[in-house]
């Protein structure tokens, strides 16, 4: 090994740099590191989100007329979750839970963004999940839909990410890649633009071409795909084989993508060094596809705190981390996404992020159990709080249901009038969660 020699001075500097170093530093969160096996080389990390896909849309899940074997292989050579939940059953807040770690209603943006509105986004001042993965020595990216914010402050770029393409609508066309037929909202970074090609297939060709450029480091891709979210279109190849209608078309397509990601990472020689996810952001908008979209076993739709609009499809591969053809049936959430990646990534998270999401890896890895006594959901008039089996729904500020989901997971037995002391409990449970999130303000207790 080279001698080298440095004066007292320079060490005395040298020493001093790494104590302030040291003390700048980000911390971690108390549970980042629990109840998980730490890689001991930094693992890439692929984030794949169907959009308004219901829990019953998989063969996995129990689909019999829509054919998704790519999606399933990855569920074979990994976990499958059978209660896995969003924190709020529509796009935008979904995607703020998991990239924040914390429940929407804490931030700026707890619903969907007015594209009129200049002022509504997700703040910059949150400390979003790609920024904590950079600090790690991660190239971040994100491919496909944003839906976070339409002025420049809150664009992907300013928030985290090294590349981005897609668009930052809740939706667009899928071959014109407008909005509702009047903005295009398309970005490469930030630059207008566009490119021909049916959008998923599109939003594929880049996240391929993000793999191969950085398959020599690590890397976080976000490819948050559009479909089967409306307008209802798919390519005449793919809605010539579907069994139900255009929806079965737009699931198909996605999971012949999902492949295309799934071969890139093998091509690139990173397949064994690569943790992929593969989740929904909320329940099947079944209005929107007159029933096409399914949410079986459970009740209710995108937009509803019933197990339809908030119970999710969720998948993890990670060889040599992850068993093969396992299933998990512990209770985990969206904004737990954070705390996890952060935790794989080896990354700092600040204690000013002020997360509420768990490190949940070592679930997902079948050697723990859920870290949530309590979980909440909320949208709109619509709140709901499960704790154990139990579940209460809450609408309009009255009650709306007590469930118990180990019996009853479709909740068609409303069981409020048996167990008043268990309402009575998740009731104020429901009141210190929304006078905690609000900052503090008062609430009514629900009323039968």
């Amino acid at each position: 090994m080279e001698n080298i020699k440095i004066g007292r001075r320079e060490a005395i500097t040298r020493i001093g740099a790494a104590i302030a170093g040291i003390a700048a530093a980000p911390l971690l969160t108390s549970d980042s590191l629990a109840g998980s096996s730490k890689p001991s080389l930094k693992p890439n990390i692929v984030l794949l989100i169907a959009d308004d896909m219901g829990y019953g849309d998989l063969g996995c899940y129990g689909a019999k007329d829509i054919s998704t074997p790519n999606i399933d292989r990855l569920a074979s050579e990994g976990v499958r979750f059978t209660q896995f939940y969003t924190t709020a059953p529509v796009c935008a807040p979904m995607r703020v839970s998991m990239l924040t770690g914390k429940y929407p209603q804490r931030t700026s943006l707890a619903t969907n963004p007015d594209s009129k509105n200049p002022k509504a986004g997700l703040s910059p001042n949150e400390t979003l999940l790609p920024e904590v993965l950079k600090t790690a020595g991660y190239a971040t990216g994100l491919i496909g839909k944003w839906h976070l914010g339409y002025a420049p402050e809150f664009r992907p770029r300013k928030q985290g990410f090294d590349e981005y393409f897609g668009f930052l609508s809740g939706s667009a066309d899928y071959f014109d890649h407008t909005y509702r037929k009047t903005e295009k909202w398309m970005f490469d970074n930030d630059t207008e633009a566009d490119e021909p090609g049916y959008m998923t297939d599109l939003l594929t060709n880049k996240a391929v071409a993000f793999i191969e450029k950085h398959k020599n480091r690590p890397f976080f891709l976000y490819v948050a795909y559009s479909a089967p979210h409306d307008p209802q279109q798919a390519p005449d190849e793919w809605l010539k084989r579907s069994r139900r209608g255009v929806y079965g078309a737009m699931v198909e397509n996605l999971d012949h993508n999902i492949g295309r990601v799934l071969q890139q990472l093998k091509d690139s020689g990173v397949e064994e060094n690569t943790l992929v996810i593969f989740m929904s952001d909320n329940g099947a908008d079944v209005a929107a596809f007159r029933n096409a979209g399914s949410n079986a076993p459970f009740r209710g739709s995108k937009r509803d705190v019933t197990e339809g609009g908030v119970r999710l499809p969720f998948i993890a591969r990670w060889p040599g981390h992850i068993k093969a053809k396992s299933e998990v049936n512990e209770p985990i959430i969206s904004m737990d996404i954070y705390n996890t990646l952060a935790c794989v990534a080896n990354a700092k998270i600040p204690l000013r992020a002020g997360i509420d999401g768990k490190n949940v890896l070592g679930v997902i890895q079948g050697k723990a159990k859920s870290p949530h006594d309590y979980l909440f959901f909320n949208y709109g008039n619509g709140l709901a709080v499960r704790h154990g089996k139990w579940k209460l729904i809450e609408i309009d500020g009255k009650l709306a249901g007590l469930y118990d989901l180990e019996t009853d997971a479709s909740e068609r037995n409303d069981l409020s009038a048996q167990q008043p002391k268990i309402v009575k409990d998740l009731s104020d449970k429901l009141i210190q969660w929304k006078r905690d999130v609000s900052g503090g303000k008062k609430f009514r207790p629900v009323t039968g």
